[in-house]
C-alpha cells in the first residue's frame, strides 16, 4: 500500500529524520511520499490519492492534517513524536514508529469525529478542543515564551488562572440556554488538551458529541491545586455533553486546537460535529490503553517549543 507521509522534524526529541521514517516505512511495505507540514508542500500532500495518510509529529501537526484532509475514507495513522500527543493518547497510541511499522497490518480502526466552529472567521474544523478565556490565553503565553514540555506548559496555565477575571456569558447546549459565570470555556472533542490535562475525562472522540467545560470562580483554588497533580483526581469543573453548542463570547482570548483566533469584539460561535468520521489506525486492542492519561516524563529538546512539544514556526 502506498502512503502519504507528513512529518514535522522539529517535534519532540527529533530522533527520527524524514529519511529514516521513509526507509522504515518502505521496509514495512508502505512506500511513502514525504511532505512538509507547511506551505505549498502541505497543500500538495493533502491532495494526493495514495491509500494511507501517515502523520509524524506532535498535536499541532496532527490536528492541522486531520482537520484538513479532503477525503476521510483513507486510513490515517498517527506517529506521536511530540511531548503531549493528546490525540494519539485519546485514540490509542503507537509506542514508536517502529511498532507501527511492525504491526500496521494488524491494526484496529477507530472513527474520529471532526468538530467545527462557526464564527467571525467563517467555519473552521478542529479535532482536540476549542478554548475561550484563561486556558486559551495560557496556550498563547506558552507559545510566546517558547516553553518546553508538559510541566512548563502546566506552570503557564497556573500563572494565567491565578489572575484570570471571571466572565458572564450565555451558553446553549442542544437548544437549552443558560447564563454562566466562569473563568474559562473549553469545548472538548477528546479527554485531553494542552499539556496533557484531562479536563473532560469521559469525552469520547467517536460518539459524535462535544463536552462543554466551565470553571466557576469559586473553584479557582481547587483548580490550581488540581493543576499541580492532574493525575490524582478529576478536575473541579462543570461538564455538559451536547451535539450542538452556542457560545456568546464577550471577547478575549480564544483558540481552535493550538491556533489562536482571538478577537476583542463580542461574537457568537456555533460548534458541532461533522457527520463523516476519520478512519484512524490504532494498535490492536490487546496492546493499547485508551485513553492514556499518563504524561511523558521527558522534556522536549531544542528551543522555542510549545507545551505539545512542537517547535513553533
Amino acid at each position: 500500500m502506498k502512503a502519504t507521509l507528513f512529518h514535522n522534524p522539529s517535534a519532540g526529541d527529533e530522533d527520527h529524520s524524514t529519511e529514516s521514517l521513509v526507509q522504515l516505512l518502505r521496509r514495512a511495505g508502505l512506500p511513502s511520499q514525504p511532505h512538509s507540514t507547511r506551505g505549498n508542500a502541505l497543500e500538495d500532500g493533502l491532495q494526493e490519492e495514495s491509500g494511507m495518510v501517515i502523520v509524524a509529529g506532535g498535536d499541532g501537526t496532527v490536528g492541522k492534517i486531520a482537520a484538513r484532509l479532503p477525503r476521510r475514507d483513507r486510513p490515517l495513522a498517527i506517529l506521536p513524536l511530540g511531548t503531549a500527543n493528546n490525540l494519539a493518547r485519546a485514540m490509542g497510541r503507537w509506542p514508536s514508529p517502529e511498532a507501527f511499522a511492525d504491526q500496521w497490518r494488524q491494526a484496529d480502526e477507530r472513527r474520529l469525529a471532526v468538530a467545527f466552529a462557526e464564527g467571525p472567521w467563517g467555519c473552521r474544523r478542529f479535532v482536540e478542543a476549542a478554548g475561550f478565556g484563561a486556558f486559551a490565553e495560557a496556550v498563547q503565553e506558552a507559545d510566546r515564551q517558547g516553553l518546553e514540555g508538559v510541566e512548563a506548559g502546566r506552570a503557564a496555565f497556573r500563572a494565567i488562572l491565578r489572575r484570570a477575571e471571571p466572565v458572564t456569558l450565555r451558553l446553549e447546549a442542544d437548544g437549552q440556554p443558560r447564563e454562566v459565570e466562569t473563568l474559562l470555556v473549553e469545548v472538548m472533542n477528546i479527554p485531553l488538551f494542552g499539556p496533557n490535562l484531562p479536563i473532560a475525562p469521559e469525552a469520547d472522540p467517536e460518539d459524535g458529541l462535544l463536552d462543554l467545560v466551565t470553571l466557576a470562580p469559586e473553584r479557582r483554588e481547587a483548580m490550581l491545586r488540581w493543576l499541580e497533580r492532574p493525575d490524582e483526581g478529576k478536575a473541579p469543573t462543570d461538564v455538559q455533553r451536547a451535539g450542538r453548542i452556542v457560545i456568546d463570547w464577550p471577547g478575549g482570548p480564544c483558540r481552535l486546537d493550538d491556533e489562536c483566533v482571538s478577537r476583542e469584539a463580542p461574537m457568537r460561535v456555533v460548534l458541532g460535529i461533522e457527520e463523516e468520521r476519520l478512519r484512524v489506525l490504532v494498535p490492536p486492542a490487546a496492546e493499547r490503553n485508551t485513553p492514556d492519561m499518563e504524561p511523558d516524563t521527558g522534556q522536549a529538546k531544542g528551543p522555542a517549543k510549545g507545551p505539545d512539544g512542537e517547535r513553533r514556526a
